[in-house]
């Protein structure tokens, strides 16, 4: 059998998610962990792991009454770009990031809600797609619901500008082994853009669900806090709470934009 290397495709599935198209539903829900996937069971209806292969694992159930999937992405910018794209060519309509972040200013707490409006392209791999110039930016209709579905929860949240980074440690202004190889004053230069949080993922999805035409989004909860130096140790309630919210989310945009 002879598979094209330009395309490859096994069976119809997908190379590395190994799914089919129908396998997935048009809103998918993009955790970095593959274990987060799991925590869905007792959320939806009739749900199921479809996939699982490296970092990706897939499972569809209901909510309410819509399909939705969840498709884990791992972490960064490269294995982020494999799903989406593999996703959207699939067929997925709409992709939602969900994960955790750390924030830059004090006023926003451990446990609250983050939703990105827009991101730093400090990724990599959106790099191949489009120049530096290129906005990476979410789409009006996923922010309108993750905002009514924040306030219907009465969690706390956030809006504003993210700054998606390919490293962890340098990059978001960590010592590595002891060593620093950042700037004394990286955090204060993100600080003053007005940028109010880091994480490593959003970035890939808004820019190329801008140029592949389909919607997209950020819903993060908050593990740490670098101007007060915190750093959420059980995080696992805001997990389950951001989980929550975003199938809430999901099920408005359905209602709101899909009119389903």
């Amino acid at each position: 059998m002879k598979i094209s290397a330009e395309n490859p495709k096994f069976d119809g599935k997908a190379p590395h998610l190994l799914i089919k198209k129908d396998d997935i539903a048009d809103v998918v829900l993009l955790p970095g962990n593959p274990e987060r996937v799991h925590m869905f069971k007792d959320l939806c209806d009739d749900f199921h792991i479809v996939a699982s292969s490296r970092e990706y694992t897939i499972g569809t159930g209901m909510y309410k009454g819509y399909p939705i999937s969840i498709c884990s992405t791992g972490i960064g910018a490269p294995s982020t770009e494999i799903a989406v794209i593999e996703l959207i060519e699939l067929g997925a309509k709409a992709l939602i990031r969900i994960g955790g972040t750390g924030v830059l200013s004090s006023d926003i707490k451990c446990g609250d809600m983050v939703i990105t409006t827009g991101s730093m392209r400090l990724g990599g791999s959106s790099n191949f797609y489009a120049p530096a110039e290129y906005p990476a930016i979410a789409s009006y209709e996923i922010i309108d619901c993750l905002i009514d579905a924040c306030k219907e929860s009465g969690v706390d949240y956030w809006k504003g500008i993210s700054a998606s980074i390919g490293s962890f440690f340098a990059g978001q202004g960590r010592s590595a082994i002891g060593k620093k190889f950042h700037d004394e004053d990286l955090i204060e230069k993100y600080r003053n853009l007005n940028i109010i949080n880091m994480e490593m993922e959003s970035e890939t999805i808004l820019t190329l669900g801008s140029i592949f035409n389909i919607y997209t989004g950020t819903l993060c909860a908050v593990h740490a806090n670098r101007v007060t130096d915190e750093w959420l140790y059980d995080f696992g309630p805001a997990q389950m709470k951001m989980c929550e919210i975003a199938l809430e989310a999901a099920m408005l945009f359905y209602r709101r934009y899909l009119k389903k």
